[in-house]
């Protein structure tokens, strides 16, 4: 392989992941390319089209792979509960004006009528929230150490 061959240097799901490593590297005089940087990471179809590949030249792997070792060294911010508080109290609200509705159909005339619509609310907790995952890095040995 030449020097100059671009080799994977990490393949992310998330693109403010990926733009974020890509504008590190740069920063630091490295040769990045990202591949899908132009793809929508909320869809789904990005991880059908194998995530953001982020390359880098074969004589700059290893230090971008010290560069991302060092990133990654660094300990993660605890993750937020705001997401899920609000699926919370969107669902709590939706399930208060849905039995605000529903209430006089289920005296008037029974439960059985009502169910699919009682049960409707539920399909908002297949919501994905952050749809994301973790990413492959394809560090080299040295940064290892």
């Amino acid at each position: 392989m030449s020097d100059d061959a671009m080799v994977p240097i990490a393949v992310l799901l998330g693109r403010g992941e990926a733009l974020t490593v890509a504008v590190m590297l740069d920063a630091a005089g490295i040769i990045v390319h990202v591949g899908g940087e132009y793809h929508s990471s909320v869809t789904p179809n990005i991880i059908a089209l194998g995530g953001f590949r982020l390359t880098v030249p074969a004589w700059q792997h290893g230090d971008a792979s010290i560069l991302i070792a060092e990133m990654l060294a660094e300990l993660e911010p605890l993750p937020s509960t705001q997401p899920r508080r609000a699926i919370g109290r969107l669902f709590a609200a939706t399930m208060g004006s849905v039995v605000l509705v529903v209430a006089p159909y289920v005296l008037a005339f029974g439960i059985k009528v009502v169910l699919p619509v009682l049960f409707a609310p539920l399909f908002i907790l297949q919501i994905p929230v952050n749809p994301t995952g973790r990413g492959d890095y394809y560090l080299s040995v040295a940064a290892a150490d």
